[in-house]
Formats: structure tokens, C-alpha cells, sequence
């Protein structure tokens, strides 16, 4: 029997706010410290929190030269410009799902025909980043096992059942990214998977060694803005050592990724996430809500104006094309007559 399609809905709206009130449940008494807040209660290190600041340009680089590399079945672009569409991809990614607006603002550096595709390309940029995220979010599970830290009473997150079924999903998702070919005889052809199909077919254009090329690029990435959040999080002054910290950072991240968000409930979502998992390390649970808003501003909320900039630039450049246009059409005429 299959469900409705609008009972599909309903179920995935019913299991995000179960998510959310999960979360506030967990943090609620935290986040009220709040009103107690002053620069004195706040032991700030600057030197890691400049540190943190200045990988914002690595972290966007990087995904330029992963962005460049997913293009190769699209078109051939400069650095300059991927670097130009990865930014413009950061400011309607703000109010959409999993930043899913990506693939509507960095295609907009590509040719009119190429659009499409674009996006097509930008979906399997971003899906190279999903496998790194999720083992490293398994293997911070089985640390902390190991480790015998009690993650704010979720110990589910660190039974072996847990982590078995993490790993098990990891390697199914990096079999998905890899092999795509081998994925299209599973999908119904019908007009609801059609898009799938495409998608896995498009997928399919990339050598072996380009799909290499942006699950390493991934790696290197997660591993810069993971390190820009631990920077954060000892800039505020919590006491964690480097690996428990990296590991802490990694499962925050790991839990993230569970729900469908836009960038701008992303914040909320990191915070909760934070202040669960770094319970253990701190008692003023306002440092990792304050740690986290810092590194969503710097690593999305700026980058994000810069976007809009570039669009704002690019909406000038159009207009005047077209004045120009218009006025070689007008008298364009008259100099041939004469």
C-alpha cells in the first residue's frame, strides 16, 4: 500500500518538529541563562577567534575548487569565476532547505544553456561532503565509547548498535556517490523518479578520479571549517583538549546534518547541538550557543553579503547590456541610412 503523498508530508513536517522540540527540551533551561549575560562572565581569547576568522577564506576556496572540478561535464570555468558563483550560492541558500538554494545562485555565473546542468552539478558537489560528514560523525561516536563520556545522557549515540547502523549508512551513501550507475536499476521508472534518474544519470559523467578528487577536497574542507568551530569554542574560553574538541565538533556536525533546514534555523539547530554535546566540558552552557552564532556569522552571514554584492553587481552589468543593446538597435539603423 502506498502512503499519500501529502501523508509523506505530513510525516516528514511531524518528524522535524519532533526533532526541534527534542532539541529545545534538551537545551531549554540553558538557553535562560541568557538574561544573566555580561563581558565579564566571558573569558575571551582573541587569538583563536582571529584564527577562526581568517580560515573563512580557505573554507569558501575550497569549496571553489570543488565546485570547479563538479563542473567538468557542464563547463569549463576560471577559479575567479567559481569562486564568484560558490559565494552567490551562499545568499539563497540562506532561506531554503539544506541550502538547496545553491543550486539556483551558483549557476547563475554559467551560460544561459549550461544552467541546468549546473545545478545537477552542484547537487553532486554537495553530495561528495555527505559520506566525509557522516564517518566522521560515526567515528566521533565510537571515540566517545571508547572514551566512556556521557554526551549530555544521549547514550544512544554512542552504543554499538548505533554505531553500527552509522557505519552501515555511511557506506551505502558513499557506494550511492561513487558508483551511481549501479544505483539507477533501483529506482522506479515512473514520472515521480524520473528526476532521481536524471540526476543518477547526469552523475554518471564523472571519471572515477574526479569523484576521488571531491571526496578528498571534502575531507580537507570539513576538516578547515571543523577546525574553525573548535577555534571558536576555546576562543570563548571552555577547557577541551584539541581531539576531544575536533570529535565533540564532528558529532555537532554529524547531528546537524539529520534534519532538513534552511541556513538561517541552521544557527538554532547548531546551537542546541552544541550546548548538548559540549555539556560535559563546560557549565555555563551560553559559551557554546555563543561560539556557534559567532561561527555562523562569519562563515555564512558574511560570505552571504558578499554573495549579494556579486548579484547586485551582475544586475548592473545586465541593465547597462541591455540600455546598450537597445540603443545600437535605435541607432544602429540611422548610421547605416546615412
Amino acid at each position: 500500500m502506498k502512503a499519500h503523498p501529502t501523508l509523506k508530508k505530513i510525516i516528514k513536517i511531524v518528524l522535524v518538529i519532533a526533532f526541534y522540540i527534542g532539541l529545545y527540551l534538551l537545551t531549554k533551561d540553558h538557553f535562560e541563562q541568557f538574561g544573566q549575560l555580561t563581558t565579564d562572565n566571558i573569558n575571551i581569547s582573541w587569538t583563536p577567534l582571529v584564527l577562526a576568522l581568517l580560515l573563512v577564506a580557505p573554507n569558501w576556496l575550497l569549496e571553489a575548487v570543488k565546485w570547479r572540478i563538479s563542473l567538468s561535464p557542464v563547463e569549463k570555468v576560471s577559479f575567479g569565476v567559481s569562486f564568484v558563483g560558490v559565494l552567490k550560492g551562499i545568499t539563497p541558500s540562506l532561506f531554503t532547505p539544506n541550502r538547496v538554494g545553491e543550486a539556483l545562485g551558483r549557476p547563475s555565473v554559467l551560460q544561459h544553456g549550461h544552467r541546468l546542468s549546473g545545478g545537477l552539478a552542484t547537487a553532486y558537489c554537495g553530495l561528495s561532503q555527505m559520506p566525509v560528514m557522516m564517518l566522521m560523525g560515526v567515528l566521533s561516536c565510537v571515540y566517545f565509547a571508547w572514551s566512556d563520556i556521557e554526551i549530555s545522557h544521549s547514550t544512544f549515540l554512542t552504543s554499538w548498535w548505533f554505531i553500527l547502523i552509522g557505519f552501515v549508512c555511511t557506506a551505502l551513501m558513499t557506494a550511492f556517490y561513487m558508483f551511481p550507475k549501479y544505483t539507477i536499476p533501483f529506482v522506479r521508472n515512473s514520472e515521480k523518479s524520473g528526476g532521481i534518474r536524471r540526476k543518477l544519470n547526469f552523475f554518471c559523467h564523472y571519471t572515477y578520479s574526479e569523484r576521488f578528487k571531491l571526496m578528498l577536497f571534502s575531507l580537507v574542507r570539513f576538516m578547515v571549517y571543523s577546525l574553525q568551530n573548535y577555534l571558536t569554542i576555546v576562543g570563548l574560553g571552555i577547557e577541551i583538549g584539541f581531539v576531544d574538541g575536533m570529535m565533540s565538533v564532528f558529532l555537532i556536525y554529524a547531528l546537524m546534518s539529520f534534519v532538513p533546514r534552511p541556513a538561517l534555523a541552521e544557527l538554532g539547530v547548531r546551537c542546541s547541538a552544541s550546548v548538548m554535546v559540549l555539556k560535559e566540558y563546560t557549565s555555563d552552557f551560553r559559551l557554546p550557543t555563543i561560539s556557534s552564532i559567532i561561527l555562523w556569522s562569519i562563515n555564512l552571514l558574511l560570505p552571504a553579503i558578499c554573495g549579494g554584492v556579486f548579484y547586485l553587481i551582475h544586475k548592473k552589468e545586465r541593465v547597462e547590456k541591455k540600455v546598450d543593446e537597445k540603443v545600437d538597435e535605435k541607432f544602429g539603423g540611422i548610421e547605416n541610412v546615412s
